[in-house]
């Protein structure tokens, strides 16, 4: 008797459901790469990569035989991607500064979550215009971060 197949999905239907969850497509290169982007040190200047800690595809029947990914992995590692909860950072920082938080504990909760100096700077500036470097941010605030 044989073992029941795992559903799974090929690299398209990997990259739409990374679309569909965390709002950008991966390019087909990122997938066949993201392996050996996973032993590189993360960058703490960005976003996390889309493909940041990316199951492995399951073993090949063949050599010829395309990638298949298992689903329920792929669904636990998409909960659990750090871009969820940059993107959640990210937009609570926008929601407090349009509300008119002050400025100094919306700076600190970002840096909590772990929001780079680069990305607190972009925010500070699409909130009000304000032309900022992200080193002058950084020597302004840098009394509120660890």
């Amino acid at each position: 008797m044989s073992e029941p197949r795992r559903a799974t999905y090929g690299y398209e239907e990997l990259a739409a459901r990374i679309e569909q969850v965390l709002g950008e497509r991966p390019s087909p290169s990122a997938l066949r790469a993201a392996r050996a982007q996973g032993r590189r040190t993360e960058s703490t200047l960005t976003k996390p990569r889309l493909t940041v800690g990316m199951p492995a595809p399951l073993p090949a029947s063949s050599r010829t035989a395309p990638a298949a990914f298992d689903v329920e992995e792929v669904e636990r590692w998409l909960a659990a991607h750090p871009r969820v909860a940059w993107n959640q950072a990210v937009a609570q920082a926008e929601q407090a500064l349009a509300r008119g938080e002050d400025v100094e504990s919306v700076i600190s909760e970002a840096l909590t979550h772990g929001l780079s100096w680069r990305t607190i700077t972009t925010v500070l500036v699409e909130h009000d215009g304000q032309s900022r470097s992200t080193a002058g941010v950084h020597k302004r605030y840098r009394h509120l971060g660890p």
